[in-house]
């Protein structure tokens, strides 16, 4: 029993040397374009402002569209 245990273990260390030298000498993969959602996201945060000022004055339109839109349903 022990003997096929042995040889087991190492048909399999052969097989993991096997596939670790196969993986190694793959070349590794560049993008050499963004994927569409990432270039999407990245033009939305581009027109987001930067100051803290221009964040707040957002979050307040924000705010009263939101404050408009619930007003404009309770009136229906």
């Amino acid at each position: 029993m022990n003997q096929e245990a042995l040889q087991v273990a190492k048909a399999s260390m052969k097989d993991n040397r096997k596939l670790l030298t196969a993986l190694g000498n793959e070349k590794p993969v560049h993008l050499s374009l963004a994927p569409k959602e990432e270039k999407i996201l990245s033009s939305i945060l581009d027109l987001l402002p930067k100051s803290t000022e221009g964040k707040l004055v957002l979050a307040g339109l924000v705010a009263f569209v939101a404050w408009e839109l619930i007003r404009s349903k309770e009136r229906k």
